[in-house]
């Protein structure tokens, strides 16, 4: 047998930035989770729920999804506009930044 298929899917360090009362939660501003090289933005909300448990009730929905009143964006632009959604793939070269919903008057 090669030695390649015996090698671990390559990782690298995702740096992530939480904003409001979610940064309050993970105590910074910014993390960096260990993801494969190349993942969608569900594995991500995944990583980071893992990392994270207190961030379960605030960022997902019933159906363990990123609830609708959060927004994860990439390089500025909300999962919810890009045409793949959370399906989206990201390789770290991109800024990635969770929102809770703000309300003001």
């Amino acid at each position: 047998m090669p030695c390649d298929e015996f090698r671990l899917p390559y990782t690298f360090a995702m740096r992530i930035s939480f904003y409001a009362t979610l940064r309050k939660i993970v105590g910074q501003k910014h993390v960096e989770l260990a993801l494969p090289e190349r993942c969608t933005l569900t594995e991500v909300l995944d990583a980071v729920v893992s990392a994270y448990p207190e961030l379960r009730e605030e960022v997902l929905d019933e159906k363990g999804e990123l609830d609708r009143y959060v927004h994860l964006f990439v390089d500025g632009r909300s999962s919810k506009f890009l045409p793949e959604k959370m399906a989206t793939v990201v390789d770290g070269s991109q800024s990635i930044e969770f929102f809770p919903a703000v309300a003001g008057g």
